[in-house]
């Protein structure tokens, strides 16, 4: 656990600072109706880096960043000059043709560099797990710097003038240059849209919507990142999928909070019928078939590892947990050789044809070994719910009566008055 909090205390604090300045930023854009200019202006930052990278600055360097910031700030001028054409153009149009436009140069610059693509593949995902102090407190500064900067640059400009609108652009785009490098153009148009979509779901006030987006947007990120950890899985797109899991519950929430009581309990009720046939169903499966797969058994053993303690004995959970010890290390190893490749490639390093045949061939022979250990689990597994499946069976048989027994009966409820 302390090695697991001390790998992710940095990325943690980068997810808090993205969505603290990015949630800010995020409800200006639902409110001027630009959704998508995080997306045009994060792709002309990753545009100028690309320019940058193929005259052979580092991708990470300052002059990288100087030819992001430098194609960022002159696309917020244009997006504010073109504002005056919304009447005709809606603005939504016009930032989508910037972002076309920036995607298709980037990918004619990539197609002259070597290692192109997986320079577009690190722009695009990032990597936020890799941060280091020096980048992250630099980042946090500039943050800082403008979120305190430009709210009081706007209330001192005109509203509907061509400065305000600059002023608008160019300090997110200055926010996004740096995003950009930190955490990649997909994970930044989450952090930016959906805490703020979460804040107005929820409240009317600015201040109140603001809380909430910095509230949910950092607990979506820390819950991401430690599935992306304990499950082993990418990380940026780990955090995407866990924000839109973040805005579909909080719809929910929405719509449960503003629902009539009847309503509520008829689906309360729906809920634990549907609970009940779930686990009857699962009672007659593992009577039937042990050996074969179980999805709620198993979902209940991931969620709860102590469960496997009531129908396995001492020595079947010791030969799984030694099974389970072996494949996550040779999972580690199968992991370091596909990063050390990886590492080369994007240093512009490439690996002889010898090299990469030696590590196919440690890569297929952990993987046999993995897949050997995961055979060794599964198969201890199932013959101990095989001897033990009757007891299985009437447990979930139990627990579903239950369920049945303690339901009301389906009555009319009266309506109450609306709101």
């Amino acid at each position: 656990m302390i090695e697991a909090l001390s790998f992710l205390a940095l990325p943690a604090l980068a997810c808090a600072a993205l969505v603290a300045i990015h949630a800010y930023f995020g409800l200006h854009v639902l409110e001027r109706n630009v959704i998508f200019v995080d997306l045009a202006l994060a792709q002309v930052a990753a545009l100028g880096a690309t320019a940058a990278f193929l005259l052979g600055h580092p991708p990470q360097g300052l002059a990288a960043h100087a030819y992001a910031l430098g194609f960022t700030v002159a696309a917020a001028a244009l997006l504010a000059s073109t504002r005056a054409w919304s009447g005709r153009i809606p603005q939504e149009a016009q930032i989508g043709v910037v972002y076309v436009v920036a995607a298709a140069a980037a990918l004619l610059l990539v197609d002259r560099a070597p290692q192109g693509a997986e320079h577009i593949r690190q722009i695009l995902t990032g990597n936020i797990l890799t941060v280091g102090w020096s980048e992250l407190a630099w980042a946090i500064a500039l943050y800082a710097a403008v979120g305190l900067a430009y709210p009081w640059i706007a209330r001192a400009l005109k509203p509907s003038g061509w400065i305000s609108e600059f002023a608008f652009y160019a300090a997110f785009g200055v926010v996004v240059t740096s995003s950009v490098a930190l955490a990649g153009v997909l994970l930044v148009f989450a952090f930016l849209i959906i805490p703020a979509a979460i804040g107005v779901l929820h409240a009317t006030r600015f201040a109140s919507q603001l809380a909430i987006a910095w509230i949910a947007g950092t607990a979506a990120a820390f819950v991401g990142l430690a599935i992306s950890y304990a499950s082993d899985l990418s990380t940026g797109a780990t955090l995407v999928c866990t924000y839109g899991a973040a805005l579909a519950i909080a719809g929910i929430a929405r719509g449960l909070r503003r629902e009539r009581r009847a309503k509520f309990g008829a689906a309360l009720r729906l809920g634990r019928w549907l609970a009940a046939a779930l686990l009857a169903a699962s009672a007659i499966w593992i009577a039937i078939s042990p050996r074969a797969d179980q999805p709620l058994l198993d979902s209940l053993e991931h969620a709860f590892p102590a469960i496997r303690g009531a129908y396995m004995d001492a020595k079947s959970l010791a030969i799984g947990a030694e099974a389970a010890a072996y494949g996550r290390r040779y999972r580690d190893e199968a992991d370091k050789l596909r990063a050390r490749e990886a590492e080369r490639r994007w240093k512009g390093e490439p690996l002889d044809e010898e090299e990469v045949r030696r590590i196919a061939s440690f890569e297929k022979s952990y993987n046999e070994m993995i897949r050997g250990e995961e055979f060794v689990t599964r198969e201890v597994r199932s013959r101990a719910r095989e001897a033990k499946r009757w007891w299985i069976a009437g447990a979930f048989l139990l627990v579903a009566a239950i369920l049945a027994v303690s339901l009301p009966a389906w009555r009319s409820i009266p309506r109450s008055a609306p709101r």
